[in-house]
């Protein structure tokens, strides 16, 4: 049994520090970006890697001094889950002369061949967004928009009014948390012009975290949408990139309050992507940069709720993408029971579909125009990420990339002959590879990585009737026929898929296992990879249909794996999965005899507006719904013991969630333990993130072992 496994897991990031990371070839076709620390290091370079001569060169380092985050660049990183240091990002110009590197609130351009380095003036920066043309960069400082020439140094302040309140070019909390975007600016294709966000969160409630660990300082005062409470208010805007008169694009606020794309591609108008409050509709529009109105192209509608995507945390091409000619645009929808890519003409009526009928399409990574192709990403076997190419016209995907595992692309919008392919494969191995247009491996990037001493060895299963995607892992020194307990690690909600077939995502899950336990995960209704029924199975109810199927998927292993002791059964997960862990300890002590919740969402009216309100409506409009998902409803019938763990100043799930959970337990005079956490949702302390899992580990060893 290895009792020290969690600790070299949490210092080297499950073994992914030194991994080559944001992988971008260059439109030269001879050179690729990417960034790397050390194998223990969180502190990112970015380097460039030859590909005729095999070779790599540092281009920029981080700064030995330490870094000093603003409260609003802290948030930024929360909501866009960056929890490295050094240069967590950079951007390249359309000619690929010219890269911004961004680091902490500091910004520095490198020209290339010579690879010279020159710091941006002016410090305090956030969101930095490089021109196509390289010559500019809009930047964000005390809540407006900046344009700053990165020749000299010359500063513009384009828009003005910003405040604690009110913010110019930065994505509001709902787009960067729940509808990933990341941006509040984008420039136009001729580097003229901006579009830019304008969030008023005035009417948004003030949540404040205060630090207990640091109680001379003041709490941090966010404005959090409650479901059924006020969002913010946006505006957009265009203005050229030296100031001057702002257009506001005519865009009914009441009837789409949630904008989720916006686009500026050549020879194509402004396009946004907006929903409205329920996500029930979505319409893509068409904006005349020269007036801002609006024609709309295309609207979708489902009755459950409109996903944007259709698995969390696969990449791709950000949708409508229109031709290099402006004649039409790639889109993609659920239609039937799987997502189909399409070309669209200009004016948003259907061409043609380009994936076949039920083909398991994911995301759009590349489109070759000229030889009339596009590169997908789909999951033929629901639990893999392949590659493959289709032809424009439509006809029957050719695979790109023959290794099992999650392949994750990146390809230079100019170039469509050398793309980078980060994979986690189903062998335990992980690296990128440079590949050429018929996926051939052409180079391996370098790579400073830690080996993990042992790969886990997953079973992936179909457990119960419904054919649940399901994996095992069993402990070092497994004996067959002896009986461990059992471990059911879940996250079991919406947008997330489990089981995958990438060894190197069990890495902490074979370390709690090698600790004496059988650990199983199942991907049941909920969750995403399957179907469209099955992913909105749980409209209005976030937990009976999840928590029905992993107790039938976890009896179905226990039926298949012998081993598995079904009396002597643990829950434990983060986030949704805390609170799934949370309610499935209450509610089923039949089945779990103890559970691990961590940072769980306990009643979601205390969770944001963009997200909860998608799978329940409002709590004014659907009181039900939420009572029926809320853990306080059943709490006063806690009988199996129960860990919960919560980071104090956590600004995702608020911790006034545990409290609740706690004052519930406490009035209902139900024992339980808490672990108090610094930080927030996330773990990046090494020391933190392995004393938590082996809080876990030994809690759960403590239950289960003597049963």
């Amino acid at each position: 049994m290895a009792s020290d496994c969690f600790e070299p897991l949490a210092r080297t990031r499950n073994y992914a520090l030194g991994l080559p990371v944001h992988a971008l070839p260059l439109p030269n076709g001879r050179h690729v970006l990417y960034l790397r620390s050390g194998p223990q290091d969180t502190r990112q370079h970015l380097y460039e890697y030859d590909v005729a001569q095999r070779g790599e060169r540092e281009l920029a380092a981080p700064q030995a001094t330490p870094e000093h985050l603003s409260v609003e660049e802290k948030a930024r990183r929360e909501r866009a889950r960056v929890t490295v240091s050094g240069i967590t990002d950079f951007a390249v110009s359309d000619d690929g002369a010219t890269i911004l590197v961004g680091e902490g609130d500091k910004l520095s351009s490198v020209a290339l061949p010579q690879g010279t380095v020159t710091p941006v003036a002016g410090t305090g920066w956030i969101a930095p967004r490089l021109s196509p043309d390289g010559r500019f960069v809009a930047v964000v400082r005390d809540h407006d928009l900046h344009v700053v020439t990165l020749a000299g140094g010359a500063e513009v302040q384009v828009t003005r009014g910003g405040s604690e309140t009110l913010s110019h070019g930065l994505a509001e909390f709902a787009a960067a948390e729940e509808l990933d975007r990341a941006d509040g600016v984008w420039w136009s294709p001729d580097s003229q012009r901006l579009i830019f966000e304008e969030a008023d969160t005035g009417a948004v409630e003030k949540h404040f975290i205060a630090d207990p660990l640091h109680p001379s300082q003041p709490p941090v005062e966010f404005r959090y949408p409650r479901a059924g409470t006020t969002n913010a208010r946006l505006r957009f805007g265009l203005v050229g990139r030296g100031g001057g008169a702002i257009t506001w694009i005519a865009l009914d606020r009441q009837a789409w309050p949630y904008v989720a794309r916006v686009i500026w591609a050549k020879h194509a108008p402004p396009t946004l992507v907006v929903l409205n409050r329920e996500q029930t509709r979505e319409a893509v529009l068409a904006v005349d940069p020269a007036t801002g109105e609006t024609r709309t192209l295309l609207t979708e509608t489902d009755p459950a709720w409109i996903d944007l995507a259709p698995m969390d945390g696969v990449a791709g091409r950000a949708l409508p993408d229109w031709l290099p000619d402006g004649s039409g645009f790639l889109w993609a929808a659920s239609r039937g029971t799987r997502w189909q890519l399409e070309l669209r003409r200009a004016d948003g009526t259907l061409d043609h579909a380009v994936t076949p009928a039920g083909f398991p399409f994911l995301s759009l990574d590349d489109v070759d125009a000229a030889h009339g192709s596009v590169v997908v990403t789909a999951d033929p076997d629901r639990l893999s990420l392949g590659l493959f190419r289709v032809a424009l016209a439509g006809g029957a995907p050719t695979p790109l990339a023959a290794e099992p595992g999650l392949h994750n692309p990146s390809f230079s919008p100019q170039r469509h002959d050398l793309f980078a392919d980060s994979l986690n494969g189903a062998d335990g191995h992980a690296g990128t590879m440079l590949r050429a247009a018929d996926g051939s491996v052409i180079a391996t990037l370098p790579s400073e990585a830690a080996t993990p001493p042992k790969l886990p060895t997953v079973q992936y299963l179909q457990a119960g009737a419904q054919g649940l995607d399901a994996s095992v892992l069993r402990p070092a020194g497994f004996v067959r026929g002896r009986k461990y307990p059992v471990v059911l690690s879940v996250y079991a909600g919406p947008t997330v898929k489990v089981v995958q077939r990438a060894p190197r995502l069990e890495l902490e899950n074979q370390c709690l296992a090698d600790h004496g336990f059988i650990v199983v995960s199942v991907d049941g209704r909920g969750t995403p990879g399957r179907d469209h029924d099955f992913e909105h199975a749980t409209r209005g109810d976030l937990i009976d249909l999840p928590l029905q199927d992993q107790v039938s998927g976890l009896q179905a292993l226990g039926r298949r794996v012998p081993e598995m002791d079904m009396r002597r059964v643990g829950v434990e997960g983060w986030s949704f999965g805390g609170y799934f862990t949370a309610m499935a300890t209450i509610r089923r002590p039949d089945i779990f005899a103890a559970g691990v919740a961590g940072a769980p969402v306990v009643d979601f009216a205390d969770y944001d507006t963009a997200y909860t309100e998608r799978y329940l409506g409002t709590p004014q409009d659907d009181p039900v719904g939420y009572s029926k998902s809320s853990v306080l409803t059943y709490a006063a019938s806690l009988s199996r013991p129960l860990l919960i763990m919560h980071g104090l100043t956590d600004d995702n799930v608020y911790f006034e969630n545990t409290m609740k959970l706690t004052q519930a337990l406490i009035a209902a005079g139900k024992p339980y333990r808490l672990l108090l956490l610094p930080g927030t949702h996330l773990l990046p302390d090494p020391v933190l993130r392995a004393r938590v899992n082996e809080a876990r580990a030994a809690f759960l060893a403590e239950r289960l072992r003597g049963r």
